[in-house]
């Protein structure tokens, strides 16, 4: 497993200790505005996830991390990569907490997490999904330099999808 450092950020695998902290951010409910409700309760939502991600780190041997601001210690949310059997393909995936939004942390985890699946896994394509409406994740994807593709059906949600190709160099 991967830990990754940005300007800003410490980006490292999820552990089990993640959980409660993870839990406080997903029952947010600004946080989770734009997320479709799973029927469960915060806490259950995170253990499921946290378990999801460490897991994803064995196989597919990549995942989302665990989002850390190096200044203050602070657990912020997740930011990385997964793999998403319904389209085939590796998701860029973002959620921070609202007290940091509109400071550029996601655009710097999300071109971590593009670069990491690029130059480091050699993957040839990323994508992302978001609701339409939900700008402010559209607007980190085409920052990043994905561009919006048509409209897909994901878990009965109809998300912009978003991808790009490994650039050429």
């Amino acid at each position: 497993m991967t830990a990754i450092d940005t300007a800003r950020l410490h980006l490292r695998p999820f552990t089990l200790d993640d959980i409660p902290a993870y839990a406080a951010i997903r029952g947010n409910p600004a946080v989770m505005h734009f997320f479709p409700p799973t029927g469960e309760t915060p806490a259950q939502a995170a253990t499921r996830l946290v378990e999801h991600f460490i897991g994803h780190w064995r196989d597919p041997g990549y995942g989302p991390w665990a989002a850390v601001e190096k200044s203050s210690g602070r657990f912020l949310g997740h930011l990385g990569l997964r793999f998403l059997p319904e389209f085939g393909e590796t998701e860029i995936l973002y959620m921070l907490d609202n007290a940091v939004w509109g400071r550029g942390y996601a655009t710097e985890g999300a071109l971590a997490a593009r670069d990491f699946a690029f130059d480091v896994l050699g993957l040839g394509r990323v994508m992302a999904i978001a609701r339409p409406e939900n700008r402010a994740s559209t607007r980190v994807m085409e920052k990043i330099g994905m561009a919006y593709e048509r409209m897909a059906d994901f878990r009965g949600h109809a998300l912009a999808y978003y991808a790009m190709e490994r650039p050429a160099r």
